[in-house]
């Protein structure tokens, strides 16, 4: 979780720091960086400007952008900064290559057991949004996708946050069984790129898992 909200608190308590000018700053700053997101849409459909200049970031094109954002950010609303010359151009192409994963996850995720499985090592989605499964399936407790890049294959496991039933399994541990890691939550696990139908193995035998485990408790 994010500690901008307690380093706010700290400044204004010791050091007089008004943090009203920057509270939508800090509120965003927390939802994003502990994926803290009230519901799947806010996380998938990028409505506010604070999500959207996460994709710009995330996206950054040279080391210079951030420096020349963090003036910005403590000094004009998030909307704005959209605005800026230098940010503007990037954005509809990071939405459009955004909608275009959304279709593709659509046609490409199967919902069974409540546990979503995907496989898209055929287009080039390794950065998609790892909550749009959960967005397409919400009834959905767990997902397991197949992506690819020019280095390894990757068994991406997760659970949704906004589940209707609490997810008990622990990720991180059937994850550590194919030599991949994460935490109770989610996990992954990445396999040279010459051993895809290793890394098939592994998602199958992974879903099946996770559709047994939710069906014993139906």
């Amino acid at each position: 979780k994010s500690c901008t909200s307690f380093i706010a608190m700290i400044a204004q308590e010791r050091f007089g720091f008004d943090p009203a000018p920057v509270a939508d700053l800090v509120y965003w700053t927390d939802v994003i960086d502990g994926a803290l997101y009230p519901d799947a849409k806010t996380a998938v459909e990028m409505k506010a400007p604070a999500m959207k200049l996460t994709m710009v970031i995330e996206s950054a094109p040279d080391h210079g952008f951030v420096p020349n954002l963090i003036p910005l950010l403590a000094t004009k609303p998030l909307g704005e900064i959209l605005d800026e010359p230098f940010v503007a151009p990037l954005l509809p192409p990071l939405l459009h290559r955004h909608e275009f994963s959304m279709d593709i996850l659509k046609e490409r995720t199967e919902c069974k057991d409540r546990t979503i499985f995907f496989d898209v090592t055929d287009q080039d989605l390794e950065g998609y949004n790892k909550f749009i499964p959960y967005y397409l399936h919400p009834e959905s407790v767990y997902s397991v996708g197949l992506s690819k890049s020019s280095f390894r294959v990757k068994v991406s496991v997760g659970s949704n946050p906004w589940a209707p039933q609490p997810p008990e399994v622990n990720l991180a541990k059937i994850c550590e069984r194919y030599g991949g890691g994460g935490h109770a939550r989610v996990g992954a696990i990445s396999f040279p790129v010459n051993q895809h139908a290793t890394a098939i193995k592994a998602s199958q035998e992974i879903v099946a898992e996770l559709r047994a485990a939710v069906r014993s408790k139906s």
